[in-house]
């Protein structure tokens, strides 16, 4: 009896376990990163995002190389899960990242051969979604 009761306490912890790593993790948007390095490739310096997204943007912002995870939760006052792209080590890319409520729900890989990459007035929103190519 106790070890029938051992399996089902233990399947549960191991259910739970499971849904805490999927739930609420960060996406990596490769389309969206397409789009904007093709806008930055082409002479774009002011890229506006709302025109290519296709969810509601509650709040973002931009990171530049060596950025660590505790950086980006405290600027945007998030919980991260997810992969960082490596930024907290990796000199060649701008890491964008999406938040809505307490989470960070996506991220963009930005290329650093195109050009830095910075938000236009602060923390970027649905009033200010332009990201600057320089």
């Amino acid at each position: 009896m106790f070890r029938k009761w051992s399996l089902l306490i233990g399947g549960a912890a191991l259910v739970l376990a499971m849904l805490n790593f999927f739930v609420n993790r960060t996406s990596e948007d490769t389309v969206l990163a397409k789009m904007i390095l093709e806008q930055a490739k082409s002479g774009s310096t002011e890229i506006e995002l709302s025109t290519l997204t296709d969810f509601d943007l509650e709040k973002a912002a931009v990171y530049g190389p060596y950025t660590t995870v505790g950086v980006i939760e405290e600027s945007l006052n998030v919980k991260f899960k997810g992969s960082t792209l490596g930024i907290d080590y990796r000199e060649d890319i701008f890491l964008l990242v999406f938040a809505k409520g307490n989470h960070a729900i996506k991220t963009v890989k930005l290329a650093r051969k195109v050009g830095d990459y910075y938000e236009k007035n602060g923390t970027l929103t649905p009033e200010n979604d332009v990201l600057i190519v320089n």
